[in-house]
Protein backbone atom coordinates (compact mmCIF):
# COMPACT_ATOMS: atom_id res chain seq x y z
CA UNK A 1 0.00 0.00 0.00
CA UNK A 2 1.42 3.09 -1.36
CA UNK A 3 0.57 6.63 0.87
CA UNK A 4 1.76 9.82 -0.58
CA UNK A 5 2.77 11.98 2.12
CA UNK A 6 0.84 15.01 1.01
CA UNK A 7 -2.08 12.77 2.23
CA UNK A 8 -1.41 12.68 5.26
CA UNK A 9 -3.23 14.82 7.82
CA UNK A 10 -1.86 16.83 10.75
CA UNK A 11 -3.34 14.48 13.25
CA UNK A 12 -1.64 11.75 11.58
CA UNK A 13 -3.72 9.16 9.19
CA UNK A 14 -4.55 5.80 10.74
CA UNK A 15 -4.07 3.00 8.60
CA UNK A 16 -5.25 -0.87 8.64
CA UNK A 17 -3.17 -3.43 6.68
CA UNK A 18 -4.03 -7.29 5.32
CA UNK A 19 -0.77 -8.23 3.67
CA UNK A 20 -0.57 -12.19 2.34
CA UNK A 21 2.83 -13.20 3.97
CA UNK A 22 3.34 -15.00 0.10
CA UNK A 23 3.60 -11.96 -1.44
CA UNK A 24 6.81 -10.70 0.73
CA UNK A 25 9.70 -11.65 -0.97
CA UNK A 26 12.41 -10.82 1.12
CA UNK A 27 10.39 -12.67 4.10
CA UNK A 28 10.06 -15.55 2.00
CA UNK A 29 13.83 -15.94 1.03
CA UNK A 30 14.48 -15.70 4.71
CA UNK A 31 12.08 -18.46 5.85
CA UNK A 32 10.98 -20.31 2.82
CA UNK A 33 7.64 -19.89 1.56
CA UNK A 34 4.91 -18.80 3.77
CA UNK A 35 1.12 -18.76 4.13
CA UNK A 36 -1.42 -16.49 5.94
CA UNK A 37 -1.22 -13.00 6.02
CA UNK A 38 -0.21 -10.21 8.13
CA UNK A 39 -2.23 -7.81 10.44
CA UNK A 40 -0.93 -4.55 11.03
CA UNK A 41 -2.67 -1.37 12.97
CA UNK A 42 -0.55 1.77 12.48
CA UNK A 43 -0.61 5.25 12.30
CA UNK A 44 1.57 7.28 9.77
CA UNK A 45 2.67 10.74 10.95
CA UNK A 46 4.32 13.47 8.69
CA UNK A 47 6.23 16.57 10.69
CA UNK A 48 7.88 18.55 8.09
CA UNK A 49 8.94 15.69 5.72
CA UNK A 50 9.93 13.29 9.11
CA UNK A 51 7.08 10.34 9.08
CA UNK A 52 6.57 8.38 12.26
CA UNK A 53 4.63 5.11 12.08
CA UNK A 54 3.58 3.40 14.74
CA UNK A 55 1.26 0.52 15.57
CA UNK A 56 0.98 -3.45 16.00
CA UNK A 57 1.96 -6.08 14.12
CA UNK A 58 0.02 -9.51 14.49
CA UNK A 59 1.02 -12.48 12.28
CA UNK A 60 1.93 -16.23 12.71
CA UNK A 61 4.97 -17.51 11.11
CA UNK A 62 6.51 -20.70 10.11
CA UNK A 63 10.36 -20.61 10.27
CA UNK A 64 12.47 -23.60 10.08
CA UNK A 65 13.40 -25.85 13.07
CA UNK A 66 17.88 -25.58 13.26
CA UNK A 67 17.52 -29.01 14.17
CA UNK A 68 15.02 -30.79 11.34
CA UNK A 69 14.01 -28.21 9.58
CA UNK A 70 10.57 -28.18 9.73
CA UNK A 71 8.17 -25.68 9.96
CA UNK A 72 7.59 -24.28 13.26
CA UNK A 73 4.56 -22.09 14.07
CA UNK A 74 5.73 -18.28 15.47
CA UNK A 75 3.40 -16.00 16.62
CA UNK A 76 4.31 -12.23 16.59
CA UNK A 77 2.00 -9.60 17.66
CA UNK A 78 4.41 -6.96 18.33
CA UNK A 79 4.64 -2.98 18.82
CA UNK A 80 6.66 -1.08 15.63
CA UNK A 81 7.38 2.25 15.81
CA UNK A 82 9.79 3.16 12.36
CA UNK A 83 11.22 6.87 11.95
CA UNK A 84 12.15 7.98 8.18
CA UNK A 85 13.78 10.85 7.24
CA UNK A 86 13.93 11.86 3.44
CA UNK A 87 16.64 10.65 1.81
CA UNK A 88 18.24 14.27 0.44
CA UNK A 89 18.76 15.26 4.19
CA UNK A 90 21.31 13.37 4.37
CA UNK A 91 22.75 14.07 0.91
CA UNK A 92 23.49 16.82 1.85
CA UNK A 93 25.70 16.49 5.51
CA UNK A 94 29.33 16.67 5.55
CA UNK A 95 31.39 13.69 5.47
CA UNK A 96 32.86 13.67 8.21
CA UNK A 97 29.24 13.26 10.07
CA UNK A 98 29.41 11.27 13.64
CA UNK A 99 26.24 8.89 13.75
CA UNK A 100 24.55 9.12 17.26
CA UNK A 101 22.46 6.32 18.95
CA UNK A 102 19.10 7.57 17.79
CA UNK A 103 20.61 8.01 14.26
CA UNK A 104 20.71 4.13 14.00
CA UNK A 105 16.92 4.26 14.19
CA UNK A 106 16.04 5.95 11.61
CA UNK A 107 15.64 4.73 7.93
CA UNK A 108 14.89 7.04 4.78
CA UNK A 109 12.35 7.40 1.91
CA UNK A 110 12.83 8.67 -1.45
CA UNK A 111 10.35 10.92 -3.52
CA UNK A 112 7.09 11.82 -1.75
CA UNK A 113 5.88 8.59 -1.28
CA UNK A 114 6.14 5.25 1.30
CA UNK A 115 5.58 1.85 0.37
CA UNK A 116 3.75 0.60 3.91
CA UNK A 117 4.03 -2.70 2.93
CA UNK A 118 7.73 -2.77 2.41
CA UNK A 119 8.11 -0.66 5.23
CA UNK A 120 6.33 -3.24 7.42
CA UNK A 121 8.14 -6.15 5.76
CA UNK A 122 10.82 -4.54 7.19
CA UNK A 123 9.62 -4.41 10.33
CA UNK A 124 8.74 -8.38 10.43
CA UNK A 125 12.31 -9.50 9.37
CA UNK A 126 13.94 -7.74 12.24
CA UNK A 127 11.06 -9.12 14.51
CA UNK A 128 12.11 -12.50 13.78
CA UNK A 129 13.65 -13.78 16.62
CA UNK A 130 17.03 -16.20 16.03
CA UNK A 131 16.15 -19.76 17.44
CA UNK A 132 18.65 -21.25 19.02
CA UNK A 133 18.04 -25.18 19.08
CA UNK A 134 18.98 -26.61 22.52
CA UNK A 135 17.93 -29.66 24.15
CA UNK A 136 15.79 -29.92 27.02
CA UNK A 137 16.68 -31.98 29.89
CA UNK A 138 14.35 -35.31 28.62
CA UNK A 139 16.81 -34.99 25.30
CA UNK A 140 13.89 -33.28 23.03
CA UNK A 141 14.47 -29.82 20.64
CA UNK A 142 13.05 -27.03 22.61
CA UNK A 143 12.52 -25.69 19.16
CA UNK A 144 10.56 -28.68 17.60
CA UNK A 145 9.84 -31.30 20.49
CA UNK A 146 11.54 -34.15 18.91
CA UNK A 147 14.41 -36.24 20.08
CA UNK A 148 17.73 -36.20 18.64
CA UNK A 149 17.43 -39.62 18.18
CA UNK A 150 14.28 -39.72 15.68
CA UNK A 151 16.07 -36.75 13.54
CA UNK A 152 19.08 -38.89 12.98
CA UNK A 153 18.32 -42.26 12.33
CA UNK A 154 20.50 -45.18 12.50
CA UNK A 155 20.11 -46.08 8.71
CA UNK A 156 18.13 -43.63 6.13
CA UNK A 157 15.69 -45.11 3.82
CA UNK A 158 17.21 -47.06 1.35
CA UNK A 159 19.61 -49.01 3.60
CA UNK A 160 22.22 -45.86 3.38
CA UNK A 161 24.07 -44.86 7.01
CA UNK A 162 23.67 -41.72 8.18
CA UNK A 163 26.71 -39.08 7.23
CA UNK A 164 27.03 -38.73 11.30
CA UNK A 165 26.69 -42.49 12.16
CA UNK A 166 30.80 -42.93 12.25
CA UNK A 167 30.68 -40.32 14.97
CA UNK A 168 28.68 -42.38 17.65
CA UNK A 169 31.16 -44.64 17.62
CA UNK A 170 33.62 -42.26 19.15
CA UNK A 171 31.53 -42.33 22.29
CA UNK A 172 31.88 -45.88 22.84
CA UNK A 173 35.51 -45.83 23.06
CA UNK A 174 36.86 -45.48 26.44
Amino acid sequence: MKIHLAQIPEEGLPVALHLKLAAMARLSEALGEQSGEVQAAVRVKNRDGNVEITGRIRTTLHPPCQRCLEPVPLELDEAVRVALVPERSYDDAPEDVHLGVGDLEVSFYENEELDLGHILEDELLLLIPEPVAEEDEQGRCVICGRRTDELFPEEEAGGKEHPFAQLKGLLDKD
